[in-house]
């Protein structure tokens, strides 16, 4: 008998939506559901995810000390996806587990289309990524996420500054619609509620994917 591919499920939204938590409490409650689940991040902990990680808390600069290219980065984002899914989603999903990612595509649709200016480029880019079984995106205004954000830390990473993070919000409803327009399933849900309400609401769009 054939092995019973798992499922690809990603969870997206603003810094602060809750992505990680909730990544994090699906992947256990479907393991106490009798799933076999992998859970993992973007970006990966692979090695251009490794340095991707650098470049955003500001450790790794650019050319002469300066800003790290924001095309550069788009470009490490797309080959840190690429690996990342064929060297560990891929193969688990192969094995009949499911995989929850915290981040995928979305983001760069997002963020990187931004900071490049060219979101039909980064687009192209990222157009060998293997698709999701479905997108679960949290809804969270940005005012909302950056309280949350910096509840937990007083610092900041390269995008989490209020008036750039507003702009990925949009850019996000931007990109959403984009995947809809490509067949992908996504699914929206309300992240602003207690972190127990918004992982039932997660969960439950989870399973009926």
């Amino acid at each position: 008998m054939s092995r019973r591919r798992g499922r690809f499920l990603v969870l997206e939204g603003l810094d602060g939506a809750g992505t990680t938590t909730q990544s994090r409490l699906l992947a256990e409650r479907l393991r106490r559901e009798g799933r076999r689940v992998h859970l993992t991040a973007e970006p990966s902990g692979g090695p251009v995810g490794a340095l991707i990680r650098q470049v955003l808390r500001g450790r790794v600069a650019g050319g002469g000390g300066e800003g790290f290219d924001p095309s550069a980065l788009a470009l490490l984002f797309a080959a840190d996806r690429l690996d990342h899914h064929a060297a560990e989603i891929a193969p688990r999903l192969a094995e009949g587990a499911d995989v929850i990612s915290d981040r995928y595509t979305l983001s760069s649709l997002a963020y990187q289309s931004l900071t490049t200016g060219d979101p039909a480029w980064v687009e192209r880019l990222n157009a060998r990524a293997p698709a999701p079984d479905l997108t679960l995106f949290l809804r969270v205004r940005p005012a909302v996420a950056g309280r949350r954000r910096f509840a937990e830390s007083g610092s900041r990473e390269l995008y989490e500054v209020p008036a750039f993070q507003r702009r990925v919000a949009r850019a996000y409803q931007r990109s959403l619609a984009l995947l809809r327009r490509r067949g992908e399933r996504v699914a929206l849900v309300d992240g602003e509620g207690p972190v127990e309400a918004v992982a039932e609401a997660v969960h439950a769009a989870a399973i009926g994917a």
